[in-house]
């Protein structure tokens, strides 16, 4: 919307220049390349608002886990998340090579929340303290 207003305002600057009394063939292709600059802008303008607007109830809460492929724990925990199927958090994997499995979310209150290590058959309950 701002760019549309500017380009507005840089039209009626520069419509003055073009429909002057030499209106020479270089002048009105001016016209016309500015004119197909501007609405490539307005274009792109809109599509990168489109990707900023803001997820309604669609958005799941993230889960990061720092990983590694030689981590036990790691392997156990990626087929039990394999086995469980859909589940109502977003799962992000992320190489690291600090103390692993770490698993990593922001809890309710905005703080981010860190757990390391897994075992088999805590996977519900990690779901369960994302969810809160």
């Amino acid at each position: 919307m701002r760019v549309a207003m500017m380009m507005a305002c840089i039209g009626c600057a520069v419509w003055p220049l073009v429909h002057a009394a030499d209106e020479s063939p270089s002048t009105v292709a001016d016209a016309v390349t500015l004119g197909a600059r501007v609405a490539a802008l307005e274009a792109r303008v809109s599509e990168l608002e489109a990707r900023q607007a803001p997820k309604t109830a669609s958005v799941k809460p993230v889960l990061e886990i720092h990983t590694e492929d030689w981590c036990a724990p790691c392997r156990v925990l990626k087929a039990d998340i394999a086995a469980a199927g859909e589940l109502p958090v977003e799962i992000r994997y992320t190489k690291f090579s600090g103390q692993v499995p770490a698993l990593r979310w922001i809890d309710g209150s905005g703080k981010t929340v860190t757990r390391t290590g897994y075992a088999r058959g805590t996977l519900r309950a990690i779901v369960s303290e994302v969810l809160k």
